[in-house]
């Protein structure tokens, strides 16, 4: 039997007018409408999300982003309102909610960007899903300044993550549980998809929900792969205790002739020690470089043997073997830590590096060394981000090529431990500011 509610007799049938009395009569009157309408103005400001992210001091890039995502987000969910029609069911609007949600744990742990946008699309279609468009504005009114007040207070108070994810779940959910609440199995009042008895129809294209839903499991899948702080596909270290004044530098992609070995003359120069996620088949390449660098007492350890886009997939993954046996044919060591490529990996990988008894180390800082060109800002961003216990992730080869060009990283380096001196925190090797061992006794 169909969810939407059907009344095909009554001598009101034709009479618009009439019809909107028995919708109002049959969904509990003015006072449930009035409730019902005031949800879909809530639901409506959860669109603010991408705002409630930005931080005091966010770039100009990032505010024009935000605003591009709730365009976006409001676009899409007038799309999907005009898409699903009539026939908005008890169903449908369960799909929005489910959808909202898994859209908003995303955005509750992923940085400003491209996926700002993307996440505003289906969280915005989501909530047309679930709320659709309200036919008249007055009556959806008192719901949107209620969510405009909300945001208002995440915007002058702290507004962690966690509260930004709440918002956004919660005014989804209200329109749902006014639905139940109800007992209304069509449109809610006001809603664009509202009809009278009898003008209600099955759900047109089916396809939009399940498409909508089907979306944002895929974002959540791809944000757990990829977001080198989370756990969802098993245990990463990101950081360090946050009560010890110490940071730890970090440096992927090596071993890279002649920067490796200049960048750990600077550490040396401060008394410092870095560790070196080492790339397979650079480490063929340049075995002396390798050498060199643990035995002037820096950490090195695994970043697979092709460091490419796709080997991650590999449910078996060889990468982490292969580069082990590297490390044991060249230096005659075992490596305890392991960093994916690109922060990339899947349970599967997860799956791997603890049969080897192995650490999955990623990081919490980021100075996107790859993407810029000036040493100065580089360091700003690591600067403005770091706090104890952080692991900081910079770049002395690209890829495992033997040869790329890693000024940008010597002029940041400097300035950097400049001001981790002024901020009295101590850069050490990641296996000192984590507790673990460096190297297992055999591969």
């Amino acid at each position: 039997m169909n969810d939407v509610d059907h009344n095909p007799s009554g001598p009101d049938r034709g009479d618009p007018s009439v019809a909107a009395v028995g919708t109002d009569q049959r969904s509990g009157g003015f006072g449930a409408r009035a409730v019902a309408d005031a949800a879909v103005g809530l639901a409506w400001t959860a669109l603010l999300w991408p705002l409630l992210l930005l931080g005091d001091a966010a770039p100009a890039r990032e505010v024009v982003t935000a605003a591009v995502a709730v365009v976006v987000g409001a676009l899409s969910a007038v799309v999907v309102d005009r898409l699903v029609g009539s026939g908005r069911t008890r169903r449908v609007r369960l799909c929005g909610w489910a959808a909202a949600a898994a859209g908003a744990l995303c955005a509750a742990v992923t940085p400003a960007g491209l996926s700002t946008a993307i996440l505003g699309v289906v969280i915005g279609a989501a909530l047309g899903l679930v709320a659709g468009r309200p036919a008249q504005v007055r009556r959806a009114l008192p719901g949107a300044v209620a969510g405009v007040v909300v945001a208002v207070l995440l915007f002058v108070g702290p507004a962690p993550d966690p509260v930004v994810l709440w918002f956004v779940v919660v005014a989804a959910a209200v329109p749902v549980a006014a639905a139940f609440a109800s007992g209304a199995t069509r449109p809610l009042p006001g809603g664009a998809g509202s009809v009278a008895p009898g003008h209600g129809g099955p759900t047109r294209r089916r396809w939009v929900p399940v498409g909508i839903v089907g979306s944002a499991m895929a974002l959540v899948a791809w944000t757990g792969a990829n977001d080198p702080q989370l756990s969802w596909f098993g245990p990463v270290i990101a950081h360090g205790p946050r009560d010890v004044p110490a940071v730890a530098l970090t440096f992927d992609d090596g071993p890279n002739v002649p920067y490796s070995l200049r960048i750990a003359e600077v550490l040396e120069s401060r008394g410092a020690r870095g560790t070196f996620f080492l790339v397979g088949k650079a480490i063929d390449a340049e075995p002396a470089a390798a050498r060199e660098l643990l035995d002037r007492g820096h950490l090195v350890a695994n970043h697979s043997y092709h460091h490419d886009y796709w080997r991650w997939l590999d449910p078996g993954y060889p990468e982490l073997d292969r580069t082990q046996d590297a490390f044991t044919r060249h230096l005659g060591v075992c490596p305890a830590l392991y960093r994916p490529p690109h922060g990339q990996r899947t349970p599967f990988v997860n799956v791997q590096v603890a049969s080897e008894g192995m650490h999955t180390i990623t990081w919490d800082v980021s100075g996107m060394d790859w993407s810029l060109t000036d040493g100065s800002e580089v360091a700003r961003r690591i600067l403005a981000r770091v706090r104890p216990g952080s692991i900081i992730l910079l770049h002395d080869g690209l890829d495992g090529v033997v040869d790329a060009d890693r000024q940008v990283v010597l002029d940041a380096l400097p300035i950097i431990l400049d001001g981790l001196a002024e901020r009295g925190l101590r850069p050490v090797r990641v296996d000192e500011l984590v507790d673990v061992e460096a190297y297992r006794p055999t591969c």
